[in-house]
């Protein structure tokens, strides 16, 4: 993290209630950290906890799974890790049900945790046609935009924020879903957390520029 014109460090502030045991500080500032990196200034991910209707949103995702070209007609829907590997191909499908058409839209991050190291990363895309988690499988599974925003690389057993603005941006379901997926040219194949991981599933980042009717906590929405 880059220090202040001061030379010292910008504090990440606790955002979590006192009751909280450390292991949830820790987990909040790790994705605070995430943000950071990404884009998101501290100063207003920490005006977000104490405005009324925050700007910020941070929402789990609603379904999610990977498809195999190896395996083209079985589903993998309730794995607690998302795959994705050039080689045999395999993607990674997520939706998050959040409305990211109304309102003064800034920046959407989506938030995944990564099992794996890796030097390629994965490209994310949007999806405009519907599917569901438990019946998504290679051979039913929808086309994906040619558009695509990079990760960059992975670090294992961290978080990593993409800014997917430009995406969601195009999404037809925006006013209801955005449904993303994830490929990669890594021949090594990557592995993410899914959101039957619990803490460490995805998540969905709205950042606005003001108040909006509606609009929930920044904690993470079940």
């Amino acid at each position: 993290m880059r220090g202040t014109s001061s030379g010292r460090r910008t504090p990440i502030p606790r955002i979590g209630p006192p009751g909280e045991p450390p292991s949830v500080h820790l987990f909040t500032a790790a994705i605070l950290a995430a943000l950071f990196v990404a884009g998101l200034t501290v100063q207003s991910l920490f005006a977000a906890q104490i405005d009324r209707q925050p700007r910020i949103r941070a929402v789990r995702a609603k379904a999610d799974a990977f498809v195999s070209g190896a395996s083209r007609r079985t589903n993998f829907g309730r794995v607690e890790d998302l795959r994705v590997d050039a080689a045999p191909r395999v993607r990674a499908y997520i939706r998050f049900d959040v409305n990211v058409k109304s309102g003064d839209v800034r920046h959407v991050n989506v938030l995944l945790w990564s099992r794996t190291r890796s030097q390629a990363g994965y490209q994310v895309r949007l999806v405009e046609d519907t599917w569901r988690e438990r019946a998504i499988t290679f051979a039913n599974a929808p086309e994906l935009s040619l558009d695509f925003v990079s990760s960059g690389p992975l670090k294992a057993g961290a978080w990593k924020a993409v800014d997917v603005t430009m995406l969601t941006a195009q999404a037809s379901g925006g006013d209801a879903y955005v449904s993303l997926a994830l490929t990669t040219r890594s021949p090594k194949g990557l592995q993410l957390a899914s959101r039957e991981s619990g803490l460490h599933g995805p998540r969905l980042v709205v950042e606005r520029g003001g108040s909006v009717e509606g609009d929930l906590p920044t904690e993470p929405e079940d």
